[in-house]
């Protein structure tokens, strides 16, 4: 990605200069020229002996006292590879002195995480197998980038792992005299400064770049480095420090396939409460009034509809005259109190909807681009004041930024991952970030497939699935609409079965969930991307199942799954009539699928794992069409509005 002109100064971040064609051209030349070439590490074995003799020159010396001059040295010029030795021995001494007296500074300090942290300071998306390997590549990266004295974004796609890798990092950077930083949701303004001004800061991808959204707004778009400076001397910016970050300078991204590329789509945005007042009132006057009518005498209950009287026209009239504004209309006024009547008689809690974190939450339509009606979100809302919620679509964006946009402000970017086969060319594209593989690939997730012609069938084997594991493992669902994770617990409680769920919310009541998988018979629903918060030791023997009820959009959301909760064996139930699965198989392919299965039955095993694998590799192309698209459409937008400016 290429630098702007705000290298340094009062805010210092980068702005993406236009391409041209010939750019293009040099940028494609090479990203061949590294897939060609330069896919997998060097040998870092002279490197990690060089690493070792400096972590043994420094064993018996206050590390901390040697932190100003190595700075000092830092700062003269380019980080060369003998300095970048250094920095990585000063910080495994630090981990050493953690650890004890241990001959090896720590367990997960070897050569190929060695090798991957000397990519990550230079810039660039390095695969490695391990959870731990990465988590200790991202710290060494980050620690040399402190000892410089750069502030450094350790950003990650969830709060928990934020947690953790503060954790982590915490004591071994306070014996080099280097704060550690945790950013939550819950912090204030003050807290967030503080928290800011220390050199490592972990926080999720979404708190930090709001916090940086924020930043730009009280900048008001103004040229960081030479007015920025100006306006701080002469004091129109407040003493005091008002703006969060002290500027976008280093972001080292952990799991950087689903932060960077799963998230890419979701914006960063700041919005506001609108007044709700006036709405609400009308609301809760319907519902009151609803309330009066009794049945038969002002409605009668039909099939999936309500009905007023003549009767009840006329009373409507005499108890909404005192009201007046919208009550005076009756054509208005009777559509108003038949929705406050649904509200009421119709539309049953846990069935029809469900409240989460007092929200209310309908099943989506069945087809994902169907918008839905006036009178389903007129119903939405009365629905939403009976429950006691807040009003829905009321927030007014003050601003908004994507992911791709705020991750390419920073002047270093380099991220760590699993596995980035695949995924180079998108990484290449949205950020200009080669992808590098430190040691082995990790080890495929190995799954069976099941098809069924239809819904009911596969739920049926779904609860076959869980009566069956009652005394042998433990079983989890993975899902992805709320709808479907409603309708199976239902099905659940029909059949006797408890069942746990994890939304992601991490509260007390998941947590205990996820414990409860240590024992036999255990049963979890989650719900996709729930499983980041969860972070699940094996603390039994008891071996689990992973069930995949739902098509995702790639197959390394089931292997992040899989790692997340721990399982021994995975298998990928779908039916024909999913709606994700006829979005990805064109209907040529449904139809051949059909023809290959008996009405009401299930296909062969080996059928059935080749359409399921088409359709997830289709789904997958279909994410990564819609992730390149949106990037394109907003590159457009930019210069269609270059005159006017930053957008966001």
């Amino acid at each position: 990605m290429k630098a702007g002109d705000s290298h340094a100064g009062f805010y210092p971040e980068r702005h993406a200069a236009p391409e041209s064609v010939w750019d293009r051209v040099m940028s494609a030349g090479l990203f061949r020229l590294h897939q060609l070439f330069r896919r997998r590490i060097p040998d870092p074995t002279l490197f990690a002996m060089e690493v070792a003799r400096h972590a043994a020159g420094v064993r018996d010396l206050p590390l901390d006292g040697l932190v100003p001059d190595l700075r000092h040295r830092l700062r003269r010029g380019p980080v060369c590879g003998d300095m970048l030795a250094e920095c990585f021995g000063l910080y495994c001494a630090a981990l050493q002195r953690g650890n004890g007296a241990s001959s090896d500074p720590s367990p997960v300090v070897t050569p190929i995480v060695l090798g991957a942290a000397r990519i990550l300071a230079k810039g660039g998306i390095v695969g490695l197998s391990q959870m731990e390997e990465r988590q200790s590549a991202l710290a060494l990266a980050a620690a040399a980038a402190a000892l410089r004295g750069t502030a450094v974004h350790l950003l990650t796609a969830s709060e928990p792992g934020a947690s953790v890798m503060a954790e982590a990092m915490r004591a071994p950077l306070a014996a080099l005299g280097i704060g550690v930083g945790l950013i939550t949701p819950a912090m204030d303004g003050r807290a967030r400064r503080e928290t800011y001004a220390r050199l490592v800061v972990c926080g999720a991808l979404r708190d930090v770049g709001i916090d940086y959204l924020r930043d730009s707004m009280m900048l008001g778009g103004r040229p960081r480095r030479v007015l920025g400076a100006l306006d701080w001397l002469s004091g129109d910016i407040a003493a005091d420090r008002t703006l969060l970050l002290p500027g976008m300078l280093c972001a080292l991204i952990h799991e950087a396939d689903r932060v960077m590329l799963d998230d890419s789509r979701a914006p960063l945005a700041v919005s506001t409460e609108a007044d709700q007042s006036g709405e609400r009132l009308l609301y809760e006057q319907a519902l009151e009034l609803a309330r009066v009518l009794r049945e038969p005498e002002d409605f009668t209950i039909g099939p999936g509809r309500i009905e007023l009287t003549p009767g009840c026209s006329q009373r409507l009239g005499q108890l909404t005259q005192p009201l007046g504004g919208v009550w005076a209309g009756r054509e208005r006024r009777e559509e108003l109190i038949a929705l406050a009547l649904n509200a009421l008689h119709l539309a049953q809690r846990d069935r029809d909807y469900s409240v989460i974190q007092g929200r209310v939450l309908f099943p989506p339509p069945a087809k994902e681009a169907e918008e839905p009606s006036a009178a389903k979100q007129l119903l939405h809302k009365l629905v939403e004041v009976k429950e006691g919620c807040r009003l829905s679509g009321q927030r007014a964006v003050l601003a908004q930024i994507s992911v791709p946009r705020v991750l390419g402000r920073y002047l270093h970017l380099a991220g760590a991952c699993g596995d980035a086969r695949g995924l180079e060319r998108e990484f290449w594209r949205l950020y200009r970030l080669t992808s590098t593989q430190a040691g082995r690939y990790p080890r495929p997730i190995l799954w069976a497939a099941r098809l069924f012609a239809t819904a009911s069938a596969r739920r049926d084997a779904l609860l076959a699935c869980m009566q069956a594991a009652a005394a042998a493992c433990a079983v989890v669902i993975a899902l992805r609409s709320p709808a479907e994770a409603q309708s199976l617990l239902q099905a659940c409680a029909e059949a006797q079965i408890k069942v746990g769920i994890v939304r992601g919310t991490g509260d007390a009541s998941e947590q205990q969930a996820v414990a409860e998988l240590d024992t036999p018979g255990a049963v979890l629903v989650t719900l996709y991307p729930g499983e980041r918060s969860v972070r699940r030791t094996r603390a039994s023997p008891n071996p689990l199942t992973l069930v995949v009820a739902e098509l995702h959009d790639a197959e390394r959301h089931i292997a992040h799954i899989a790692g997340a909760y721990g399982a021994d064996s995975c298998r990928i139930l779908l039916s024909l009539e999913d709606e994700a699965v006829k979005l990805h198989l064109s209907p040529r392919e449904l139809g051949a699928a059909m023809r290959a299965i008996q009405p009401g039955a299930e296909a062969p095993p080996d059928v059935a794992q080749r359409w399921v694998n088409r359709a997830l590799r289709n789904a997958e192309r279909a994410a990564a069409t819609a992730r390149w698209n949106a990037a394109s459409v907003e590159q457009n937008l930019d210069d269609l509005l270059a005159f006017s400016g930053r957008r966001e």
